[in-house]
């Protein structure tokens, strides 16, 4: 399952080499680094705060989101509400302050979008 961030980059480096550079660098951060967690416990690297990347800590933040209020074969779905308390109050793992400072004032918008 870890493996997934790893090949997702080899992916992205085996597919055309005519990319826009920023779009490329931010893929590649986005697909490597989107399970790294803000103290640090997460793969494949550990990084930990500021190290990860911003595009990186948004779809790890997105990822959390939609996993909590999508049912799975595993597990119901948690609501909106929910989701976003669990979120804040950390018990979905560590993000930036600064991330869930936006995340508190986008509430309504990161709804809609799901």
């Amino acid at each position: 399952m870890k493996s997934h961030t790893i090949r997702g980059c080899e992916i992205i480096e085996a597919m055309s080499k005519d990319w826009d550079p920023e779009v490329k660098k931010i893929s590649l951060e986005i697909a490597r680094w989107h399970h790294e967690r803000y103290d640090g416990k997460g793969y494949p690297d550990g990084l930990k705060g500021d190290e990860i990347p911003i595009s990186a800590q948004l779809v790890s933040l997105a990822d959390v989101y939609d996993a909590l209020v999508s049912e799975r074969c595993y597990k119901d779905s948690y609501s909106k509400d929910e989701a976003y308390r669990m979120i804040i109050t950390g018990e979905c793992g560590v993000f930036s302050p600064k991330l869930i400072e936006v995340f508190r004032n986008s509430k309504k918008e990161f709804e809609d979008l799901f």
